[in-house]
């Protein structure tokens, strides 16, 4: 028995309040899938609308702390994604082209979403992480402990240019 999933987007809506909400487009061709069960499918569908504007109420206020430079913020907001990411593996739907979404939806680049995932991966323990480095100088260095060390110190070692 193979396991059907059904990629979604999510599309940004306000309700009659004025408050934003998140809506699961399903592909026409779901409910046509045979063995798919449309009343297993509609509950799956709410489920993620509930679960994906929980995850971006959740990012949204971490953009101020990131401009502080803490690096650990920045594997906290990989691991929020990646939090998101497993409670949904094996789920009947799940969104496509996530960091798109949370892009258009939250207010960060996807280049930065996407390095901020790649650093939890790298790092699936934040006590693996020196606080001292940037987050530039992780991921400068393909998130290597030892060069982003070197690189930082290189970087201090530097004297500014006389103009």
């Amino acid at each position: 028995m193979s396991l059907v999933r059904v990629a979604v987007h999510m599309q940004p809506q306000r309700d009659e309040n004025g408050h934003e909400i998140f809506r699961v487009a399903l592909p026409m061709g779901a409910f046509f899938v045979q063995g798919l069960d449309k009343q297993e499918l509609e509950t799956a569908r709410i489920e993620l609308q509930e679960k994906y504007r929980a995850l971006v109420e959740t990012l949204r206020p971490m953009l101020p702390h990131l401009r502080e430079g803490n690096v650990l913020r920045y594997w906290m907001l990989g691991d929020v994604i990646n939090e998101f990411e497993m409670q949904n593996v094996n789920a009947l739907v799940f969104v496509d082209k996530l960091s798109d979404h949370l892009a258009r939806d939250v207010g960060y680049s996807k280049t930065m979403i996407d390095l901020c995932r790649r650093f939890r991966h790298k790092f699936s323990d934040a006590a693996q992480i020196d606080p001292t480095l940037s987050f530039d100088a992780y991921h400068r260095n393909s998130f290597d402990p030892q060069r982003a060390a070197a690189y930082e110190r290189a970087k201090s070692s530097k004297r500014p240019r006389k103009k």
